[in-house]
C-alpha cells in the first residue's frame, strides 16, 4: 500500500480532528522555537564568561531558564494534553467505524475469516495506527522547528550544515533499507497473532466442553505450537530492530564526533567560535534525539501500513463487497413466502445445494420442511434471511421480491429460533432490552409466560435481573430455547423459522416448546426444520426435501398413508 493511498484512507478520521491538530502544532511549534533558542542562550552566556561580563551571563542563563519553565509548564503540557486526546477521540472514530463494518459483512466473511483476526483488525490494528499518527505529528512538527536550526548552524558554518544534512540523508537510506524487511515481518506476526486470539477465544468459549472432553492437553499444546510460532517471528523484529537502532545509535556518535572536530577546527583557524560550539553542544542532542524518535516511528510505521492495509481491506470493501438491500419499506407484512424456481449454490462449489426450488407458504400457517441432512433445508433459511442470495430464480415475501426490501423490513419481519440459540452474557431483562431499550418488565413477563418461562425465572434470586452467562450457560437447553422464543415474540416478526429447535431437548422440554409454538401459530407464520418428527406433525403442512427439491408433500396423515420415505423418517425419528 502506497504512502498516498494511507493519507487518502486516514484523511477523514483526521480531518474530523482539524481544529485540535491545528492547534496542537501550533503549541508544539511555539514550544519547538522556544527550545531551540535554548543552545542560543546557553552559548552566549559562555561567551560573556570568556569576557568577564559575569552578571550579564548570569542574567543570560536566569532568562534562559524562565524560557525553559514557561516552556515546560504551558506548551510542553498542553501539546501533551491535546494529541493524547486527539489520539484517543482517533482509535474510538477508527475503531467504531471498523467494528460497524464488520458486523455488516456478509455471511461468507465470517466463513472464512476466524473471530481472533476479524477481533485484531478492530482493536489491536486500530490502536497501532493511533499510536503511529500520534507519533507522526510530533516528528512532522519536529523536523520543522529543526529547519529553523539548520537555518542557524548554516549561518554559522557551512561545512557543519552540510554535515548535518549528509547525516539526515545516510539516516534516510538506512531506514529504507531495513524498513522492506520489518514490514514482512510485521504481516507474519499479524497473522501469528490473529490465530493465537482466535484459539484463546475458543478455548475460553468451549471451556465446558473442553474440560469434558478432557482435551486439556492437545489444546494446550496447539496454543503453545502458535504462541513459539509467534515469539519466533518477534524475536526475530526484535533483533532486527535492535540491529537497526544500534547502526543509528553508531551514526549519532560519528555524526557528533564529526560535528565537534569540525568547529574545533574552524576555531582553530579562526572561522568558528566557543559560542558556537557551546550551542551546538544542545543542538545536536535536539537533533540526535529527533532522529531516534524518527528511527522507532520508522518502524513503527511498518507496523502502521500492515494495519492499515488489513483495515482498509475491511473499510473499503476490499476483500467482501457489502450486503446491498433495497428501498421497499414495509415493517408489517403478512406472512405470505413463494420460492420461484430457486436454484443456489456456493460460490467456491458448483455443486447445486437447491435445484429448481419451488415452494409456497401461506400466511398464519405452519409449515415443517423435513429431509435427511445436506438436502438444502438449512439454505432456505439462509436464503430468507439473505445471509446468502440466490444463484438462480427468485423469492417473493408479500409479492415483493426479498432483495427490494430495506434491511430494516427484512429482519424485522423474520426472526429466526435455532437449535442453540445465541443469548448474550447478561441479565435475562437486558437480553430483552437489547432488542426494544423502553421494554418494561411486565411486557417481558408476559412474553415468558407465552413461552412458559415466567414461573421459573420468578424462581431465582435475582429474578429477571439474573445474568445468564456467556452463551446462556446458566440455563438448560429447554430455557434457552424458551427465552429465545420469549425473546423473538417481543420483536412481533410475522414470521418464525425455527431451525431444529427442539433436536436436543429432552420430552418434557420438547412438549413444552410445542405447546409454545401451538400458542404463537395463530398470529405469525410458522416454517420449522426438524428432524425428530414428533415435533412436527400437527403442521399444516410437511414438505419432504431430497437433493435440493420437494419430493412429497401434505400432512403427517396424508403423508403417513402414501409416502414410504416419509414412513421411514418417521419410524427412525419419531
Amino acid at each position: 500500500m502506497k504512502n498516498k493511498e494511507i493519507v487518502k484512507f486516514l484523511h477523514p478520521f483526521l480531518i474530523k480532528e482539524k481544529r485540535g491538530i491545528i492547534i496542537t502544532l501550533f503549541l508544539d511549534l511555539i514550544s519547538a522555537l522556544i527550545g531551540m533558542t535554548y543552545g542560543y542562550f546557553s552559548g552566549l552566556a559562555m561567551s560573556k564568561v570568556t569576557e568577564n561580563a559575569m552578571y550579564v551571563a548570569i542574567l543570560i542563563l536566569i532568562f534562559n531558564l524562565f524560557l525553559c519553565v514557561i516552556n515546560n509548564a504551558f506548551f510542553n503540557r498542553l501539546t501533551t494534553i491535546m494529541s493524547t486526546r486527539i489520539s484517543f477521540r482517533i482509535i474510538k472514530n477508527l475503531s467504531f467505524t471498523l467494528y460497524e463494518k464488520v458486523l455488516k459483512l456478509p455471511t461468507k466473511a465470517f466463513e472464512e475469516k476466524t473471530s481472533g483476526e476479524l477481533i485484531n483488525r478492530v482493536t489491536n490494528d486500530s490502536e497501532t495506527i493511533t499510536e503511529a499518527i500520534s507519533n507522526l505529528l510530533f516528528i512532522a512538527i519536529g523536523f520543522f522547528s529543526k529547519s529553523f536550526i539548520l537555518v542557524y548552524i548554516f549561518y554559522h558554518s557551512f561545512f557543519v550544515g552540510m554535515e548535518v544534512l549528509l547525516y539526515l540523508l545516510i539516516l534516510y537510506f538506512i531506514s529504507s533499507t531495513f524498513n522492506k524487511k520489518l514490514k514482512k515481518l510485521q504481516k507474519e506476526i499479524k497473522k501469528e497473532n490473529d490465530s493465537y486470539v482466535a484459539e484463546v477465544n475458543e478455548s475460553v468459549r468451549g471451556i465446558r466442553e473442553l474440560k469434558a472432553l478432557g482435551i486439556y492437553k492437545n489444546i494446550t499444546e496447539g496454543l503453545k505450537n502458535i504462541v513459539e510460532n509467534l515469539f519466533h517471528k518477534r524475536d526475530k523484529t526484535i533483533t532486527y530492530e535492535q540491529n537497526y537502532y544500534a547502526i543509528v545509535d553508531s551514526l549519532g556518535e560519528i555524526f557528533t564526533t564529526v560535528v565537534y572536530v569540525t568547529i574545533i577546527l574552524e576555531i582553530m583557524i579562526g572561522r568558528g567560535s566557543y559560542a558556537f560550539l557551546i550551542a551546538m553542544t544542545y543542538y545536536i542532542y535536539t537533533f540526535i534525539n529527533l532522529v531516534n524518535r524518527f528511527a522507532t516511528f520508522s518502524t513503527q510505521y511498518q507496523k502502521l501500513k500492515v494495519s492499515v492495509e488489513r483495515i482498509y481491506e475491511i473499510v473499503n470493501n476490499k476483500l467482501y463487497q457489502d450486503v446491498s438491500y433495497g428501498t421497499y419499506h414495509n415493517l408489517e407484512v403478512t406472512g405470505n413466502i413463494d420460492f420461484q424456481n430457486v436454484t443456489f449454490h456456493y460460490h467456491d462449489n458448483k455443486k447445486k445445494i437447491l435445484d429448481d426450488f419451488n415452494l409456497e407458504v401461506k400466511e398464519n400457517t405452519k409449515v415443517a420442511i423435513i429431509g435427511k441432512s445436506g438436502q438444502g433445508k438449512s439454505t432456505i433459511f439462509n436464503l430468507l434471511l439473505r445471509f446468502f442470495d440466490v444463484t438462480k430464480g427468485k423469492i417473493l415475501l408479500d409479492g415483493i421480491p426479498i432483495e427490494d426490501y430495506d434491511e430494516e423490513s427484512l429482519r424485522e419481519n423474520i426472526s429466526i429460533i435455532r437449535q442453540d440459540p445465541f443469548l448474550f452474557n447478561k441479565t435475562i431483562l437486558e437480553n430483552f432490552q437489547i432488542i426494544h431499550p423502553h421494554i418494561t418488565l411486565k411486557e417481558v413477563r408476559n412474553f415468558c409466560r407465552i413461552a412458559l418461562l415466567d414461573d421459573y425465572i420468578m424462581t431465582l434470586p435475582n429474578k429477571y435481573d439474573t445474568k445468564i452467562g456467556e452463551g446462556g450457560v446458566n440455563l438448560s437447553g429447554g430455557q434457552k430455547q424458551r427465552l429465545a422464543i420469549a425473546r423473538v415474540l417481543s420483536k412481533n416478526s410475522k414470521i418464525i423459522l425455527f431451525d431444529e429447535a427442539t433436536s436436543a431437548l429432552d420430552n418434557e422440554s420438547q412438549e413444552k416448546i410445542i405447546k409454545v409454538i401451538e400458542e404463537i401459530s395463530k398470529d405469525h407464520t410458522i416454517i420449522t426444520i426438524a428432524h425428530r418428527l414428533s415435533t412436527i406433525i400437527d403442521s399444516d403442512v410437511i414438505h419432504l426435501m431430497e437433493n435440493g427439491q420437494i419430493v412429497a408433500s401434505g400432512t403427517h396423515s396424508e403423508l403417513l398413508k402414501k409416502n414410504k420415505d416419509y414412513q421411514e423418517l418417521y419410524k427412525n425419528n419419531a
